[in-house]
């Protein structure tokens, strides 16, 4: 087996994808550093206001979000009254999380903001080559689902 050499292996898709990842948190994290919201945050509020209270584990099958991860961003969202949680009378198990009204209030004055974090990463490129990036991206995503270790989960 042949060592691959740094410029090779830094072209690789999956690592050109981590760059982008780390680039997008970095915009993300300035952009939204007044709403003191992460990328985990905000999806997760869009996540509660689409589709309404909804218990952790499905939670974080809509956001791809192992249960772990999902516990620990819905509680710091509760502790600045971002979302509600409380035992879930189908199943005691379980804890349904609400959006609370400072929470949609947040999530809609940070849209902007977050609207701006997509034109800076998409800056680069013309409109068309946007529409065909994230089109890939979305086919990637949908495509290799299956292979994730914490894949979307769109029943619930």
């Amino acid at each position: 087996m042949t060592a691959v050499p740094f410029s090779e292996a830094s072209q690789f898709p999956g690592n050109l994808l981590r760059r982008c990842h780390q680039i997008s948190v970095a915009i993300f994290l300035r952009k939204c550093e007044v709403y003191q919201l992460t990328q985990l945050q905000y999806i997760i509020l869009c996540a509660l206001e689409e589709k309404g209270p909804i218990d952790q584990i499905t939670l974080g099958g809509h956001t791809a979000l192992d249960r772990n991860t999902v516990a620990v961003v819905v509680r710091k969202l509760e502790e600045r009254g971002l979302v509600s949680r409380q035992r879930n009378p189908e199943d005691r198990r379980s804890m349904l999380v609400t959006l609370t009204d400072e929470g949609l209030q947040l999530r809609q004055a940070a849209e902007p903001s977050v609207a701006e974090v997509q034109e800076e990463v998409l800056a680069p490129l013309e409109e068309k080559e946007r529409e065909t990036l994230c089109r890939l991206l979305q086919t990637i995503a949908d495509e290799n689902n299956h292979l994730s270790r914490v894949p979307v989960r769109q029943a619930g």
